[in-house]
């Protein structure tokens, strides 16, 4: 007995050696930040302007996010998604249900913006008086599959035939029109239009959904089906401190800007007072949902301009073949994640 009380009391003493070494360690890994990697959608820009707030403003920190900003290469975010290259992407209601039809994994968590900023863009003084005026003439565009569709639908809703032409010069379409080397583009009046309110020219706009082609929530917040799955917990948390950011964005634009350039780099805002214009225009009439809310996504509008995409044969399968019956739209979108943010 003598022998063995000494092991009975180095055994009890290791145990509890073993259990607090175990509760040190758990602890460590509850204190162990989660990663998040957002993919942009271009250089930065305003419609950023939520994330780079909560990032000055250590929003992610409290919620033990470290995210890491994953620059615009030239890739479809949605794929970088649904390969797990990024947790989280900038996208468009004008990608999703694409990569969707040709079976990508990814869905929408949050409506960046609610409504379009893109209009359609003629010089005052040009030829182009309205839409019907563009049958036969030249108009720049990025080659999109739904661009043309989208031109020939608002010239036949203003009574013309929809024979417009496309010529492809991406972000050169702006220096083309001002030449008068093409008669009309789109334009982001949330940055481009401000810039040339600043710089004087005269120009005319149209929005596509008063001709015929649906509205939607333009810019959004992407993940994968997997990526919930795996890191639902910190996407909520992500949610969260992104919602804020775009919060403060609608309370205070002129600071949200302000961080933005701060956060971002001055190097990517040469012109910052076309900073300052943006982030008030954005508070002002884009960010909020008719609920007053940031972020939210409704079937509604997730029915409306895809539709529009699915009725007119624009979506594709992997190979090619237009879809043979219409999407469940109230795939494309998650609401989970974000109701659990606002909590």
């Amino acid at each position: 007995m003598r022998v063995r009380a000494p092991i009975r009391a180095v055994a009890a003493l290791l145990g509890a050696l073993l259990l607090a070494l175990s509760l040190l360690l758990t602890a460590c890994g509850e204190d162990e930040p989660d990663l998040i990697r957002v993919q942009l959608d271009w250089t930065p820009n305003t419609n950023h302007t939520g994330l780079y707030v909560a990032l000055a403003e250590g929003w992610y920190d409290d919620e033990g996010i470290v995210v890491e900003v994953l620059p615009y290469s030239g890739t479809n975010g949605d794929l970088l998604v649904a390969e797990g290259v990024a947790d989280v992407a900038f996208s468009f209601a004008t990608v999703v249900p694409f990569s969707r039809a040709q079976g990508l994994d990814v869905v929408s968590i949050a409506a960046v913006l609610q409504k379009s900023p893109t209009e359609i863009a003629a010089l005052e003084d040009g030829p182009i008086k309205r839409l019907r005026d563009m049958d036969g003439k030249l108009y720049a565009g990025w080659g999109l599959p739904y661009e043309l569709p989208q031109w020939r639908t608002v010239i036949q809703a203003d009574g013309g035939e929809g024979t417009a032409e496309l010529v492809v010069l991406d972000t050169g379409a702006y220096d083309a029109l001002l030449a008068g080397r093409v008669h009309a583009v789109e334009i982001f009046v949330t940055w481009e239009g401000l810039d040339w309110d600043r710089q004087g020219i005269k120009y005319r706009t149209w929005r596509h959904s008063d001709f015929g082609v649906p509205d939607r929530p333009a810019v959004l917040l992407v993940t994968s089906g997997e990526t919930i799955d795996e890191k639902e917990d910190a996407l909520i948390r992500f949610m969260r401190a992104t919602l804020r950011g775009y919060e403060f964005a609608v309370e205070d634009p002129d600071e949200a800007g302000r961080l933005l350039i701060e956060t971002a780099g001055e190097d990517a805002f040469p012109e910052p007072e076309l900073v300052y214009a943006s982030a008030q225009l954005l508070a002002d009439d884009y960010y909020l949902a008719s609920d007053g809310r940031w972020g939210s996504q409704t079937l509604s509008q997730w029915s409306g301009y895809p539709g529009w995409l699915y009725e007119n044969g624009l979506l594709t399968d992997d190979e090619g073949d237009p879809l043979s019956s219409e999407p469940d739209w109230s795939a494309h979108f998650d609401t989970e994640i974000i109701e659990a943010a606002r909590e």
